[in-house]
């Protein structure tokens, strides 16, 4: 766990444009995310049995693909990454995101390696169909809603705060996945995420 004070010292430095960019960039792919979201809570009603398996995997990818993960949801990346991380302080407090050992790379690391368990997962459902449903159901509008709260708070959201709430979501984001629908090893993954998210600020 990082210093308050360590915090506040990297966040401060932050130009005000970088910020802006990096909410700006957040709050679209929110925007994107919740507009996936509609379509497949859409597509669950009409969807068969059979393909809820498929559904599940697809819509774990989808989740996962419109998180702010990339470098232009980053404030720090905004503004350090033209001179390459010189004066980071996210790269001070945490690494530097391309070492093996900051905690960025341990976090997009385990993320990669739960996308590509759910993407390989070639297995059946774990649960009865009426169940799956359910669970995907809640899957979809539990995201959205974290979904819509995190578009609300971006705009006021100091440097600090951005990070704060970014965090904050992917922890929720990640715990929302319908992964209890998928192969025993795909949860494995999720808890390897989880756990490289308690250093990600």
């Amino acid at each position: 766990m990082k210093k308050a004070n360590e915090l506040d010292e990297a966040a401060r430095a932050l130009d005000p444009g970088a910020v802006e960019a990096a909410r700006s960039a957040t709050a679209g792919g929110c925007e994107e995310s919740l507009r996936w979201a509609d379509l497949f809570a859409e597509r669950l009603e009409k969807i068969g049995d059979a393909d809820l398996h498929k559904f599940a995997r697809a819509l774990a990818l989808c989740q996962m693909g419109y998180l702010p993960t990339r470098p232009e949801t980053c404030p720090f990346c905004r503004q350090y990454s033209p001179l390459l991380c010189c004066g980071c302080g996210y790269a001070r407090t945490h690494g530097r995101c391309e070492d093996a050992a900051s905690s960025f790379s341990q976090f997009i690391e385990a993320f990669t390696d739960l996308g590509k368990a759910i993407y390989q997962d070639s297995g059946r459902l774990c649960v009865p169909p009426a169940q799956a449903r359910i669970v995907l159901q809640s899957s979809i509008s539990a995201s959205a809603h974290a979904t819509r709260v995190l578009l609300h708070d971006l705009p006021s959201a100091s440097g600090r705060e951005l990070m704060e709430l970014k965090a904050a979501y992917l922890r929720r984001a990640i715990d929302l996945l319908p992964t209890s629908l998928l192969d025993p090893e795909v949860e494995e993954k999720r808890s390897t995420v989880r756990e490289s998210l308690k250093n990600y600020w």
